[in-house]
């Protein structure tokens, strides 16, 4: 008897390690089929040249889709809520990027739309909603800067914008011209978060 408790023992064994190679073939397969579908979606985007804009959940996730730190003013008001109630990337790595900020008590808020690589213009999916009422040449800290009237999605706006160490910027406010300006001001360089 005890050579054929042997022998179903040595049956068993090789039968759970068969088990088991199945198991693990059955793994790279599914994770593979994942890989594949991720990617067969992926590719109309990227044939059609498709760079957004794309909504972020926050400034780190939208730091992470353009692989670049996100430009931020010194001096924030009070007025104005944090986190931004709406993040838009776009341009793909080394995009734009537009943040809206909406104001505490309801009334006007503030938007920021940047590049974030010198030298390289904001991507036009984040700014093909407005059109140029009129311009007047200006300047921020020194530097040459467009103040602009604009309809935004037929909304009237001010829109002040400059560049900053190379950098394109745009800062819109539909409320205080004073309170724009000392916030492009307040503009110096990369974020220090």
């Amino acid at each position: 008897m005890t050579e054929r408790t042997a022998m179903g023992a040595v049956r068993a064994s090789g039968a759970g390690a068969e088990i088991a190679r199945m198991l693990v073939t059955l793994a790279y397969v599914l994770a593979g089929t994942a890989v594949a579908i991720a990617g067969l979606g992926a590719l109309p985007r990227l044939l059609a040249g498709d760079t957004g804009p794309h909504r972020a959940a926050s400034i780190q996730e939208a730091e992470r889709r353009l692989g670049a730190r996100i430009l931020l003013p010194g001096y924030y008001p009070e007025r104005l809520a944090w986190p931004p109630t709406a993040i838009h990337v776009a341009g793909g790595r080394h995009g734009s990027v537009r943040l809206a900020f909406a104001a505490r008590d309801g009334g006007t808020g503030l938007e920021l739309v940047a590049a974030t690589d010198a030298g390289v213009d904001i991507a036009p999916a984040l700014l093909s909603d407005r059109t140029v009422l009129g311009a007047r040449p200006t300047a921020v800290g020194g530097h040459p800067a467009t103040l602009a009237s604009v309809l935004v999605e037929g909304v009237p706006w001010q829109e002040l914008s400059w560049s900053v160490n190379g950098r394109a910027v745009v800062l819109r406010t539909q409320g205080d011209l004073d309170e724009l300006v000392r916030i492009a001001r307040s503009l110096h360089g990369v974020s220090g978060r």
